[in-house]
């Protein structure tokens, strides 16, 4: 199996069923990297910088205080497809 930290690409036999890293050293590397990205991408939305919602075909741009990366349209769009898939269930069976 190949590494999944960015760079490192080395080959390794796993050990767990669950590992991805080659040695503690690109674990601890990889955690690093998501946490600082974590942490600037915060930054930025606090900031103001501007973002749009990651759903495809929309194009809204999110507010500084929604945390999430898909606008409340999209979000209740998609609750109403559940809703919807549900009900249609619930008629099949019932």
């Amino acid at each position: 199996m190949r590494c999944a930290n960015e760079g490192c690409n080395n080959e390794f036999e796993k050990t767990t069923h669950n590992q991805k890293y080659c040695s503690d050293e690109c674990c601890r590397d990889a955690t690093n990297k998501k946490n600082k990205k974590k942490y600037y991408d915060e930054k930025e939305r606090l900031s103001g910088k501007k973002r749009k919602c990651s759903s495809k075909g929309c194009n809204n741009l999110l507010s500084r205080y929604n945390s999430s990366t898909i606008c409340n349209y999209c979000i209740s769009k998609k609750e109403e497809g559940k809703k919807a898939e549900l009900l249609r269930i619930m008629n099949v069976i019932g």
